[in-house]
């Protein structure tokens, strides 16, 4: 899991970007490709998603590039999880997509998502904690969800591209 972050002062959240900022997100995209390209040549198995938090945890305007295994042991409860895993967690490709139709990304400021029961991300399968949820994902052979393979969401060795 890396941040990228735009160092434009002002620039809090996803929700203060417009149309002049577009240059700067899409440079952020294109640094955080860098940085999932990096870290599939150590491991070609891994799989990232890009995006922002609806309603970022720290200001100033962070992308994240975080991968699909979450195998980490800074993943400890359920807002976390849920801050990444529904619609909380806006993809960098579709932001920038909105932002060049409307002038401004859609943000879900719903944060009540973060409350959520737990689900694996990959079957959807509902877990009470996050030690059994993860004990889960460790196992589960799911494909990811066909929204995120479809769109071109997922930065692999295989496409090594977004959107």
């Amino acid at each position: 899991h890396v941040l990228v972050l735009s160092r434009l002062h002002g620039l809090d959240c996803l929700a203060d970007v417009r149309k002049e900022h577009l240059p700067l997100l899409k440079r952020m995209h294109s640094v955080g490709l860098k940085w999932a390209e990096m870290f599939l040549r150590e491991d070609s198995s891994l799989i990232f998603r890009l995006g922002y938090h609806s309603v970022p945890s720290m200001r100033q305007l962070h992308l994240h590039v975080i991968s699909q295994d979450f195998d980490s042991a800074h993943l400890k409860n359920k807002k976390h999880w849920n801050s990444f895993n529904t619609s909380f967690f806006r993809d960098s490709a579709d932001a920038i997509k909105e932002i060049e139709k409307h002038g401004v990304a859609k943000v879900i400021e719903d944060e009540s998502l973060l409350k959520m029961e737990l689900r694996c991300h990959r079957c959807r399968s509902a877990h009470p904690n996050i030690p059994r949820l993860k004990s889960h994902i460790a196992n589960c052979k799911a494909p990811l969800p066909t929204h995120l393979l479809h769109d071109g969401l997922l930065v692999s060795a295989a496409s090594k591209s977004v959107g």
